[in-house]
């Protein structure tokens, strides 16, 4: 049951970081660099979150 938990907030985590993906790629399209800081900070983010679970996964087996 764990294991599928965490197969689940893996796959949220990627969903969040496709659609950050689409974001960036639009705010650099339009050159907006604040906005580039932005959501490059919280790709960031969603990508220590995915180390972390991944770790965790890989410690458990």
């Amino acid at each position: 049951m764990k294991q599928s938990i965490d197969n689940l907030e893996l796959l949220q985590l990627m969903e969040r970081k496709q659609k950050l993906l689409l974001k960036l790629k639009a705010a650099l399209a339009l050159g907006r660099i604040d906005l580039l800081k932005e959501l490059s900070y919280e790709f960031q983010t969603i990508v220590a979150q995915e180390q972390i679970l991944i770790y965790f996964k890989q410690k458990k087996v």
